[in-house]
């Protein structure tokens, strides 16, 4: 008996699997009958699953998958924060950039804290790498062992640093990445042992990292120990470093946090002039990806609604087409046909196309990755973590299967609740069932204009942002402006005079070069790079103030070849040498936070000295306000002079009164006759401003936003073009009475266009609350522009409206174009 169940029970299924690979099949046949919408439908799905494949494994690699470290989340950043300024929940970059950490503090950080294990102190500079041919510019890292430590990755030879690599008179080693082995050293598993020269300093080469190893990005060749006087400098206010630790087991953040700030309470005590700085940790992934989560979550939300939108077409065809096919669905359930058969035949037809669509989608994903990543402005943090894997390819297939049951089941539904006696009748003109059918389509049509008018919106805003963005005053004049990065070497820094007759030596013979103007010099450049902004002491009227602000080193030329203005006092001059009254020259937003409505010459203001004491310089001139970065409001700063405090980086400046590309290989002859092992780094500003991620990144938004968003707004008037043309095609009796009867043909023009545009009318409405909804997500991304500027939403609301207006123009004319003899002959 039993055997006898479970043989009727295989044939049962059986014969299921049958009749539903019979209705594949037919849905196959239907489909090839119909190559146009197939192939529309299709490539309408796969642009829509191809682009939410590829944003979500950029989300995936970028946001979800954690750090490629053992115990990642376990890793922390410390930050020295001013909890009265940056709050407890500050920006990373400012963090970065404000708030590094001097050497001896991260010691004392190290031994006090009791949640902190492996604690590791780094930064990153550019160093010469000389010893080959040619000498070669290459990032390096200065680190402690705690860094290796805390990351935990073994190298692929050799050893990475250990403590008694940080010990003060060890010996100089290098770690190196695989990527410079390979390049320099040609992957040579002898090159232990060897010599490594960067910027003049001997390092031992003890160990080679594996091939996707980048801390704290992919950019880094090597990584070298400290120099001893940076391990043994007193200096406590001006910091560099950055710091990574791993939490001991059993802390929680919190717990580590709580921990950490009773550590600043202890340095406090001991170190009254850090009694306002507190302490911050946060996991080192939120930091990684803070400057793309917000970018990324945006793309991801837009592919989605332009998926959505598809969706909403793909079904609408589909409902014109079960509409066609209601004679023959009405036949075949008078003859006992289940509904639940006729159901399966349409859901077979959509998962067929949105099958296709998927695989689509996939190809799409697969060939365009690697291209989106590139062009991606700035860079992906963790880029090598973005693959479209086997498990991306499953979510594709699971949102292919979800799509298809999107797109069909709405059609299904309307088709098999239709009554037999209407279809089998009058074709259902008029009907009930039409007119349900009709009011669908129209909801349709309204959801895919309201969630195209938030893309567009979306994109109007960001052109708006950009347009304002780059209208920004700088503060000083980037046209023809040719920038060049030069480390001297070691003995160049032996002595001030070696350092500072370099730098004279060449800027006198840039000046020879036919087509340049004039040259200037300065340590730090806008817009490239970070800056120095260490702590110091203003004189003011109320008294004495602490605070960080923007300090940069440079000669008597660099305001007047930058095009900078003097608006009070002087500049420098040949007088303001080493020996004579240290001095100063500061930025208006100085003047207007510290010396509001006074005169800030003569005014004194304090910064740290070599041994850690405060040396007082006063204050001869006021220049006009110049931004670093376009999105950020100009610092307060402070200008000093060159000759009084040399440094071995400098930026050179050349303003010319020609394509400066032109002289560049002029400029690396000049430096190569002076001294053959410098390397050089040319930039034209101007491009540079135009490439910087302030730019780049609103634009590159722009341009995804703009072909998503397009792409969208097609998809909507097609959606009103498809419904009013297949509602005068369902109207055309009527249409053709009224004319015999005597409706002027402006009469039918103007009914359909109304109907269009009131669909369109909702569709606005529906899609201005959404975007209103959403204007919180793009607020943070726009540059002094409302998220609810009525101007974009205003030109948007146009520019559908019109276009809705055309794709209904054309199915109302062909209304009027009816010949009602022709209609009445058929009846």
């Amino acid at each position: 008996m039993e055997d006898s169940r479970t043989e009727n029970q295989t044939g049962t299924w059986r014969v299921r699997l049958g009749v539903l690979l019979d209705d594949v099949r037919i849905a196959a046949r239907m489909l090839i009958r119909k190559p146009g919408f197939t192939l529309a439908a299709v490539i309408t799905l796969g642009l829509g699953i191809g682009a939410n494949t590829t944003i979500f494994s950029l989300v995936h690699g970028v946001l979800l998958k954690s750090l490629p470290y053992p115990n990642a989340e376990q890793l922390v950043s410390v930050y020295r924060i001013d909890p009265d300024v940056t709050g407890r929940n500050p920006s990373p970059n400012r963090l970065a950039n404000l708030y590094a950490v001097p050497y001896e503090v991260f010691g004392d950080w190290c031994e006090m804290s009791s949640s902190l294990a492996d604690c590791g102190a780094y930064f990153t500079t550019s160093m010469t790498l000389t010893g080959g041919d040619i000498p070669e510019r290459v990032r390096g890292a200065m680190a402690t062992s705690g860094v290796f430590n805390a990351l935990a990755v073994p190298p692929v030879l050799g050893r990475a640093f250990v403590s008694s690599d940080d010990e003060v008179g060890a010996q100089a080693v290098a770690v190196l990445s695989h990527g410079l082995w390979v390049r320099r050293f040609g992957a040579d598993p002898a090159v232990l042992g060897q010599s490594l020269t960067l910027n003049g300093i001997s390092y031992e080469v003890i160990g080679v990292m594996p091939p996707h190893f980048g801390f704290p990005d992919e950019g880094v060749d090597a990584w070298v120990t400290f120099e001893d006087e940076r391990r043994t400098s007193p200096v406590r206010r001006s910091g560099y470093l950055q710091v990574l630790a791993r939490l001991k087991p059993g802390y929680s953040l919190e717990a580590a946090q709580l921990d950490v700030d009773q550590v600043a309470m202890r340095i406090g005590e001991v170190h009254p002039e850090e009694v306002e700085h507190g302490i911050g940790l946060f996991p080192r992934k939120t930091l990684e990806v803070a400057e793309v989560r917000s970018g990324l979550v945006l793309l991801f939300g837009a592919v989605g609604l332009v998926l959505l939108i598809a969706c909403a077409n793909i079904a609408n065809l589909l409902l014109v087409r079960a509409t066609e096919r209601r004679r023959e669905l009405g036949i075949r359930m008078a003859l006992g046909a289940e509904r639940g058969r006729l159901v399966v035949q349409f859901l077979s037809e959509s998962f067929l196309l949105s099958l296709a669509g998927g695989a689509t989608g996939c190809l799409i994903a697969v060939l365009g990755l690697t291209p989106f990543k590139s062009a991606f402005p700035g860079g992906l943090p963790r880029a090598d973590l973005i693959t479209v894997d086997y498990g991306m390819l499953l979510i594709a297939a699971v949102l292919s299967v979800i799509t298809g049951l999107l797109i069909g089941i709405l059609p299904a539904y309307r088709a098999i609740r239709t009554p037999i006696v209407n279809v089998l009748g009058d074709g259902s003109r008029g009907s009930a069932g039409g007119l349900q059918r009709s009011r669908t389509q129209a909801a349709l049509v309204v959801s895919e204009v309201a969630l195209a008018f938030v893309l567009l919106v979306g994109a109007g805003l960001f052109v708006r942002s950009l347009s304002r963005l780059t209208a920004v005053e700088c503060g000083f004049d980037a046209q023809n402006l040719l920038t060049m990065g030069i480390s001297l070497p070691a003995r160049y820094r032996e002595s001030d005079e070696a350092s500072l007759g370099f730098f004279e030596n060449f800027r006198q013979r840039l000046k020879s070069i036919p087509g340049v103007q004039s040259a200037g010099g300065a340590n730090q450049m806008p817009f490239v790079g970070g800056w120095s902004t260490p702590p110091v002491v203003v004189e003011t009227s109320d008294g004495f103030v602490e605070d960080v602000v923007h300090r940069t080193v440079m000669d008597s030329e660099y305001f007047s070849t930058m095009g900078v203005p003097i608006v009070a006092g002087r500049g420098f001059d040949s007088g303001d040498r080493d020996g004579s009254t240290l001095v100063a020259v500061v930025s208006e937003a100085m003047v207007k936070r510290y010396w509001p409505n006074e005169n800030p010459l003569g005014r004194r203001v304090g910064g740290v000295g070599a041994n850690g004491d405060t040396v007082w310089v006063q204050v001869v001139g006021v220049v006009g306000d110049v931004r670093y970065r376009l999105n950020m409001d100009p610092m307060p700063s402070i200008h000093l002079p060159l000759a009084q405090w040399p440094h071995w980086y400098q930026w050179i400046i050349l303003r010319t009164a020609i394509e400066p590309s032109v002289i560049t290989p002029s400029v690396q002859e000049t430096l190569a006759a002076l001294d053959p092992e410098i390397p050089i780094q040319v930039l034209n500003l101007e491009e540079r401003i135009n490439n910087s991620s302030a730019v780049a990144s609103p634009r590159f938004r722009i341009f995804v936003l703009s072909c998503l968003a397009g792409l969208a707004a097609l998809l909507a008037l097609v959606g009103i073009y498809g419904v009013l043309a297949y509602s005068v095609h369902q109207c055309s009796r009527e249409i053709g009475v009224q004319l015999a009867l005597g409706a002027r043909n402006n009469t039918v023009l103007r009914k359909y266009i109304v109907r269009g545009l009131a669909m369109t009318s909702v569709g606005l409405v529906t899609g201005i609350a959404l975007a209103l909804g959403a204007s919180r997500v793009m607020s943070s991304l726009l540059f002094e522009i409302s998220p609810t500027d009525p101007v974009t939403l205003g030109a948007v609301c146009l520019l559908v409206g019109l276009a809705a207006l055309g794709a209904s123009f054309l199915p109302a004319y062909r209304a009027t174009r009816i010949d009602p003899v022709e209609v009445l002959r058929q009846e």
